[in-house]
């Protein structure tokens, strides 16, 4: 599987229609990928999320249109999305640390390109070790570091026992899993293996919605009672990673080294709830031994 070539009429299309507003399941029909899939592959593929790319094709274009056209500061802004003069100048400080006008007044190619070098993105490129110019088009694809510890693997069917949070990933865990294993230990269910499901991604889902049901499997034939909801884990093939989590942080970022080694292995990816397996917990220390897996097709 291609991700860049399934990915690359994204890229010219943004190329074109960065200052309009972006319609994901446009997008991702383009790639022929899930919406759900679309924003984690896309930052594997390229290196940045889907609005960081949008942001920095708007800002960087208004940069040129302001060297090489002089044109006013707010036609700027009305030209690439931005309702203001004003709110271009924040986004330029933000991303460049120099104003519009700043750009706008360079007399000369050398002029510009020295203040970009020396701007807030260049010295942040410059200690990430990427030397391309900051006028350069995306043309190639981000390449991710390749590892040798995903495998991928069948899972069979799971009967989950669940309590269902919805708000921002990685808040209010601690009362389901309480609520759960209190639930199970009166059953004698708390032996079972714990299981996070993740049903959104948070890029493209509002915080406040974004769904994660915390499971424990138990029995066949198991009946929800007292707020315990009941349901399958279906079989199928997922690419995974175990890791030893020390720091909350890392999940975000055990989560996207996953993706990036799905792309680079070529498999392709499923439209199915990605999920974390416990294989020990230390509520103490919350190190925690876990197994990042992410549905793939067979």
């Amino acid at each position: 599987m291609d991700y860049l070539q399934r990915l690359t009429p994204v890229i010219r299309y943004l190329e074109q229609h960065y200052a309009e507003s972006v319609n994901l399941q446009q997008v991702a029909a383009m790639a022929n990928l899930s919406p759900h899939h679309f924003h984690r592959i896309f930052k594997a593929v390229t290196g940045e999320t889907l609005a960081n790319h949008i942001k920095r094709l708007k800002l960087q274009n208004a940069a040129q249109q302001l060297f090489f056209k002089k044109s006013s500061v707010t036609e700027v802004a009305l030209d690439h999305g931005f309702s203001s003069s004003q709110s271009l100048a924040k986004a330029f400080r933000l991303y460049f640390g120099v104003t519009p006008t700043e750009i706008r007044n360079c007399t000369t190619l050398e002029e510009y390109s020295a203040l970009l070098r020396n701007s807030k993105i260049g010295h942040t490129l410059r200690k990430s070790g990427h030397e391309s110019s900051l006028s350069d088009d995306y043309s190639g694809g981000y390449q991710p570091q390749r590892s040798e510890n995903m495998k991928t693997e069948l899972f069979e069917e799971r009967c989950l026992a669940y309590v269902r949070v919805t708000g921002p990933y990685g808040e209010n865990y601690e009362p389901a899993l309480g609520k759960l294993y209190q639930w199970a230990g009166a059953k004698g269910l708390q032996d079972g293996q714990c299981i996070f499901i993740y049903h959104d991604n948070p890029e493209a889902t509002p915080a406040d919605k974004c769904r994660t049901d915390i499971c424990l499997t138990v029995p066949e034939g198991t009946d929800g009672s007292q707020g315990i909801e009941v349901k399958k884990l279906p079989a199928g093939s997922y690419a995974s990673i175990r890791e030893t989590v020390t720091e909350q942080s890392q999940y975000g970022t055990f989560w996207e080294s996953l993706m990036e080694q799905i792309v680079a292995s070529g498999l392709e990816v499923e439209d199915r709830p990605c999920f974390e397996l416990y294989h020990s917990y230390n509520p103490e220390t919350r190190v925690a031994d876990v197994s990042f897996c992410e549905p793939i097709k067979a």
